[in-house]
């Protein structure tokens, strides 16, 4: 595959890569101004309106003007352009924008994928397009997203690639499967792993002949859940449950239960498979190849259940049936340099396979290397066209969909979803319908759309009913969760995670659990419950336990350093983010050392040192921090403003102040309008404006009660009390503390704030125990003085 990159000046910009760079060093730009940059190139032989530039770039219409027009001066400057009339982007007036600098496509072979949304084939009457897809395209901007969650949404993306091994998974280069009506006893069947007294060599056969019996089922039409399904589910089962107990969340009662077993005697292997339910079926076969055998097993048993067998392999393929078998039953195991090892040593006739590559790019998935995921299935694309084999394209498709939004490629990502939710809209797949679908409601949510992200969360979970597959389902349960917090309404959030992590649980389903357990800890401590926060997170401890993925265990890592955080453990937690920084890596795990630099900031600011809270604060408000997630990016901002009033510099806050109110206005909502109003009360103390102060800080809490959410409710409580207090206002002072005292005994700041009143009434002993107990809760953070109308942070 190809890769275009624009020449200009000194600049080289690659959209496909999303790298603009000068004299071959990389250039910084925000994801919104690269792509906006990116479509004005890609269309410079006309001028490009406002309107068609906005929702090409932010995906909506609602953005200000203002915005845009932020946005272009950020790239002009960043072109070293003094002024609109020199500048490579040329302002029509009263219409938008046209580029009008001298520029040369160059087209070399390049290792790196070209994604859809990125380049098109031109077809007739059509021209290449190259940059951000067309309006109402999304952007790489991920908006509104905790650390936590988009960690989150990160797993359910690779996730999805993960299932895409079951799914798909057929015998390689077969034909499509025929499309038999199930006329027998069995409508749905759970296969268990094969048994067998063979060693060494053929343990593969164990986990191998289950997964192809349970393939070869879902051909014949038989609802059958995927290996990693039943696998999850027999790690979580209790060790005295009956033999052939099946919970619910997998099949139903009376499922067919498949038990396959193998045995290799005088030269001839005998398979034989025993399959209980409505009645007893046993069938067998032999063969001096195991895998024909099974075959001829599996054609047995489906003509006894009154379906008609899928087509038979011609002999020539049984080598890589073989090869992909034991493949499959390694990364079963999470042994993926073994199945690394096992195709590198295969023929190599064998290895320039199609479904061998994507078997090669499936194994780069499971150990982080999104990166060479790309490189492998972009030139086989090329290889794959739709008319030839749509269900395979699609598989590719959507493994590669999954790369990319972990790397943070969202539109490439979302129309590669797309193109192959179309390749299986006939209902031939629908557990791979469903991932796609699942796949562009995990990317909706990320760059901030809730509604697109519910719809698209719905249509795959129909598509995953329909296919049968618990664990997929549960997966679709975990994105549901993942959107109320989104919202952020943790108590919504909170019953829709615990009945994902009690499914997941049956299923022993470990990184899904995992990040489920991690938005549960988010969930608590937004609700003020540490408790319960840090019993979730103990479940998730150590890290090594729960992925096998390097980039997810970094995400692990994060979420406990945040919980130290919130609960005074400064020590330990700046530990955590010392291992994050000296250990991850700068390009693969980027977002979560943004995040990371960011909680160093907070942490700062909680020990009482407000300088270096505003220097790591200033470090970390990086573009990079705001693409990660934008309400750490807020929160931050917020932070650096209150370290710059603690210290006296008044104008310097002022100065963030106006950043902040820009950027609300950019990205209205009502938990950013009330970060705006908290920090314009605080704003306005420190510059002694004291009935301003009052009225804003007013709009602040009324803003927190109706979105009712404690930790926002506290905050604002925390800064406006000792203000009240200093204005001679105890009784309204003492209702705002009464909308925090439910808190006092399990968060330092609410114990603060209680002792605050209790010394204003000059209640001592009720002073002093409150005291007391907001010392003990605060760990290693500072805490202020009774009397001073600071705020503890």
């Amino acid at each position: 595959m190809t890769t275009p990159r624009y020449l200009f000046r000194d600049f080289s910009l690659d959209p496909a890569a999303r790298e603009l760079r000068r004299a071959g060093e990389l250039v910084a730009l925000p994801t919104s101004a690269l792509d906006c940059l990116a479509w004005l190139v890609a269309h410079r032989d006309r001028a490009v309106g406002r309107d068609e530039l906005i929702a090409a770039v932010w995906g909506r219409a609602d953005v200000a003007d203002a915005l845009l027009a932020q946005t272009i001066l950020r790239i002009r400057r960043t072109l070293g352009d003094a002024g609109a009339e020199d500048s490579a982007i040329r302002t029509i007036a009263r219409f938008g924008y046209r580029w009008v600098e001298p520029t040369r496509l160059e087209v070399d072979a390049s290792d790196t994928v070209a994604p859809p949304a990125a380049i098109a084939a031109p077809g007739p009457g059509m021209e290449a397009r190259i940059g951000p897809a067309p309006p109402p395209a999304t952007t790489s901007s991920r908006s509104r997203l905790r650390p936590a969650m988009l960690a989150a949404l990160l797993l359910a993306l690779g996730l999805a690639a993960f299932a895409i091994w079951s799914w798909g998974e057929r015998d390689a280069g077969a034909d499509a499967a025929v499309a038999a009506a199930p006329i027998g006893d069995a409508a749905q069947a759970v296969v268990f792993p094969a048994e067998t007294d063979e060693l060494d060599e053929w343990s593969w056969l164990r986990l191998g002949l289950m997964d192809l019996v349970a393939g070869r089922l879902r051909q014949a039409g038989i609802t059958t859940p995927t290996s990693e399904s039943v696998l999850a589910w027999l790690r979580g089962r209790p060790a005295d449950a009956p033999r052939d107990a099946i919970d619910p969340e997998l099949a139903p009662a009376d499922a067919l239960r498949v038990r396959p077993s193998a045995r290799f005697r005088d030269g001839s292997w005998t398979v034989q498979l025993a399959a209980n339910g409505p009645r007893a079926i046993t069938v067998e076969a032999a063969d001096r190849d195991v895998l024909a055998a099974t075959h001829a097993a599996i054609d047995l048993l489906l003509v006894r259940l009154g379906h008609a067998p899928p087509p038979r392999r011609e002999a020539g393929a049984l080598a890589l049936d073989e090869l992909m078998q034991r493949t499959r039953a390694a990364i079963l195991s999470d042994q993926f340099d073994l199945a690394q090892q096992l195709i590198l040593r295969a023929e190599p006739a064998l290895r320039e396979q199609p479904v061998v590559e994507l078997r090669l790019a499936q194994i780069d998935m499971g150990r982080g290397d999104y990166a060479a995921v790309q490189r492998r299935l972009g030139p086989l694309l090329d290889k794959v066209p739709a008319d030839e084999d749509a269900t395979l394209r699609a598989r590719i498709l959507n493994t590669l969909a999954s790369a990319e939004a972990r790397r943070g490629l969202l539109v490439e990502a979302d129309a590669t979803y797309a193109e192959a939710a179309a390749l299986l809209a006939d209902g031939s797949d629908p557990i791979g319908r469903g991932l796609a679908w699942m796949g562009l409601g995990s990317v909706a949510s990320w760059r901030g759309d809730v509604e697109a992200a519910a719809a698209h969360i719905a249509r795959a979970r129909v598509e995953l009913e329909a296919g049968g597959d618990a664990l997929t389902l549960a997966q679709a349960d975990m994105n549901l969760g993942l959107l109320a917090m989104q919202r952020r309404q943790p108590a919504d959030a909170l019953p829709i995670l615990r009945r994902a992590e009690q499914r997941l649980a049956k299923l022993g389903a470990r990184e899904e659990l995992a990040f489920v357990r991690i938005e549960i800890v988010a969930a608590n401590l937004l609700m003020l419950d540490p408790v319960a926060a840090r019993v979730q997170s103990d479940l998730l401890w150590p890290p090594e336990a729960h992925s096998g993925n390097e980039r997810v265990r970094w995400q692990l890592v994060l979420s406990r350093a945040g919980l130290f955080a919130a609960e005074g453990r400064l020590d330990d937690a700046e530990a955590l983010l010392a291992r994050l920084d000296a250990q991850s890596s700068p390009t693969e795990d980027a977002d979560a050392r943004a995040l990371g630099l960011a909680l160093q900031a907070r942490i700062a600011h909680a020990r009482g040192a407000p300088e270096r809270a505003a220097a790591l604060a200033e470090a970390a408000l990086t573009p990079a921090l705001e693409a990660a997630s934008a309400d750490a990016w807020l929160e931050l901002l917020q932070l650096r403003l209150q370290s710059l009033q603690q210290l006296g510099d008044v104008a310097g806050a002022a100065s963030e102040l106006a950043r902040m109110e820009a950027w609300v206005e950019a990205h209205p909502g009502d938990w950013s309008r009330l970060q705006l109003a908290l920090a314009s009360a605080n704003q306005a103390v420190a510059e002694r404006r004291e009935a301003d102060a009052l009225v804003a800080f007013a709009d602040a809490a009324a803003r927190a009660t109706r979105l009712g959410v404690p930790e926002d409710v506290l905050a604002v409580a925390q800064a406006r009390v000792p203000v009240l207090l200093a204005q001679g206002e105890p009784a309204r002072a003492s209702e705002a503390a009464g909308a925090v005292a439910a808190w006092a005994d399990r968060d330092a700041r609410a114990a603060w704030i209680t002792a605050r009143i209790h010394r204003a009434q000059n209640r001592d002993e009720a002073w002093r125990r409150a005291s007391e107990r907001a010392l003990q809760l605060a760990g290693q953070r500072v805490m202020p003085a009774a009397e001073p109308a600071t705020t503890l942070q």
